[in-house]
């Protein structure tokens, strides 16, 4: 850990820490961030153990929230000077968002992946629509015979089929523009209409009848029921497909698994999961022949990689300077 990373007793200046700093990804650092928010007299201190972060949080002025574990009100409650959370993602399902605004903290997320998780949905439905997974696994079985392959004829046209987008936000409006170039037609289902003259708006229940297949891009609420439950998916088309690059909490897996038996839902193909990852030994959904499932990496890329440290940084002195614990006068003198 780089030295302006490790808390040095007596450091001037505003104090920024993280609650749940990322071990799990290949070479991160928060060298980035250190940079952009000492240049404005802000010192990040990374906590080393639990010990250090439960000394470090009753000083610091704002704090990161990487997701893996909560931000609850009890944490909330343990911070005396803190006007900030910043979470390391788009979902700030993590944070007890209600506790934080009544305590005058102001709490962001941050955009930077949205092309990425777009361009990963579009990766799981063309899976689907063309049956890649199944020909992958046929190809290794040396079995080139179409005539006695089912699945090749399954396969339908992308042109003119229908796209139900759930969640029309950002993320919902670049599956959209991405699948229209490939032909679909798309519709969606938001709770906020997002003006867009090419994307029809309608009911959740009329999405799940029209779409043959269905993309879940909404953003997750943890106090709410879950979106996608049984009630739902009874108006699903038959045969229709299902991708899931959002949230795992949005759906009800078991009503999701009854669907796929009964042919309801012809495949699913899940980036997410709720709980995650799923029991290996009682994953029942995840071990059918019609899932499809990736590690929960469709914001991973390069560019995003790169992008969020600096739009983290930044977007901590924005909060810093609204609350006015941050200007010219105070950088640097805590």
């Amino acid at each position: 850990m780089p030295p302006s990373q490790t808390s040095t007793p007596g450091n001037p200046g505003l104090l920024v820490t993280i609650v749940d700093p990322l071990t799990w990804s290949r070479d991160f650092s928060y060298e980035v961030e250190s940079s952009i928010l000492g240049a404005a007299g802000v010192t990040l201190l990374v906590p080393e153990d639990s010990a250090e972060r439960d000394r470090l949080l009753p000083q610091a002025d704002a704090i990161i929230s990487t997701g893996i574990e909560p931000v609850d009100a009890a944490t909330i409650k343990s911070l005396e000077r803190c006007v900030a959370i910043q979470c390391y993602s788009v979902g700030m399902n993590a944070v007890d968002i209600e506790a934080a605004t009544a305590a005058g903290m102001r709490v962001a997320n941050v955009n930077v992946s949205t092309a990425d998780v777009a361009d990963h949905t579009m990766a799981l439905l063309l899976s689907l629509e063309r049956r890649l997974v199944a020909m992958f696994e046929a190809t290794e079985r040396h079995e080139w015979d179409l005539r006695k392959l089912s699945d090749p004829w399954e396969i339908r046209r992308l042109e003119g089929r229908t796209l139900g987008i759930v969640g029309a936000g950002r993320i919902g409006r670049s599956v959209a523009v991405r699948a229209r170039a490939f032909g679909y037609e798309t519709i969606a289902h938001d709770l906020v209409d997002p003006a867009d003259p090419e994307l029809e708006m309608v009911s959740l229940n009329e999405l799940f009848a029209r779409s043959d297949a269905i993309a879940i891009c909404a953003s997750l609420d943890p106090t709410a029921p879950k979106l996608i439950d049984t009630e739902v998916l009874a108006h699903t088309k038959p045969g229709a497909l299902f991708v899931n690059a959002a949230r795992g909490g949005l759906i009800d897996e078991a009503a999701l698994e009854s669907a796929l038996e009964d042919g309801r839902i012809r495949l699913a193909a899940l980036d997410v999961r709720d709980p995650e990852p799923p029991d290996a030994e009682n994953d029942s959904l995840g071990a059918r022949p019609d899932v499809v499932q990736t590690p929960h990496m469709a914001a991973i890329s390069e560019r995003t990689r790169s992008d969020i440290h600096i739009h983290v940084a930044e977007s901590i002195l924005t909060m810093l300077r609204a609350s006015g614990r941050l200007t010219d006068d105070t950088a640097g003198n805590r």
